[in-house]
């Protein structure tokens, strides 16, 4: 997804692909990676396409353990392939509704470090 407008966000966030396993409603489960993170949620693409607003279940692993927390669907965008000219996969981001203060302060770590180059 580019962007060329102005950053309103809350939250720096960084680019970062670490697995990812999204436990949707119905007990459905979606194995991905992260395309960006920040201490506010995460970015990914998956093939299904998730409802807005929807909560879902999360496991980032961002080292040695993973962070287990909650979040909210906030937007899905719809990606077209360019060759197939069809809808393929959902560029879709998630908000953490549900998480621990120590996974934040984790994130956060994680996020400065690369910012600043030490990762």
């Amino acid at each position: 997804m580019d962007w060329s407008g102005i950053e309103k966000r809350r939250f720096v966030r960084v680019k970062f692909p670490c697995k990812i396993i999204v436990y949707a409603p119905e007990k459905h489960v979606i194995v991905s990676h992260t395309e960006n993170i920040s201490t506010g949620g995460v970015r990914v693409i998956i093939d299904d396409k998730l409802e807005i607003s929807s909560l879902v279940g999360l496991e980032i692993y961002l080292g040695d353990r993973p962070v287990i927390c909650k979040g909210r669907v906030v937007w899905v965008v719809e990606i077209v392939s360019p060759v197939l000219k069809t809808p393929g996969m959902n560029d879709t981001g998630i908000e953490f509704y549900e998480i621990k203060e120590k996974d934040k302060k984790s994130i956060n770590r994680l996020i400065k470090a690369i910012v600043s180059g030490d990762k």
